[in-house]
């Protein structure tokens, strides 16, 4: 059986060191380039009790796609965890 899943739907995963770093790096880039790290300081995102943190789908894509590189350290343990209340 099929199933649809939306990508303004939330996921969960677990970040790996890299993914992170990553995060953290391009946040700083992001609004340092801009003169405004001061006002917009990085805070790295809350895990859950099980050290899962929640992205939608779209962003977690945009944020830590270009990471996913075969044969590189991956920015998140491949396994998703996705509610089936959003399943389709």
């Amino acid at each position: 059986m099929t199933k649809s899943f939306n990508i303004n739907n939330t996921v969960k995963v677990k970040l790996t060191e890299y993914g992170k770093q990553m995060l953290e790096r391009d946040h700083n880039e992001f609004w340092g380039s801009h003169g405004k790290l001061d006002m917009f300081p990085y805070k790295p995102h809350e895990e859950d009790e099980n050290g899962y943190v929640k992205f939608q789908l779209w962003s977690l894509m945009y944020k830590l796609g270009k990471y996913c590189i075969v044969g590189c350290e991956p920015p998140f343990d491949t396994v998703i965890l996705i509610d089936e209340k959003d399943l389709k």
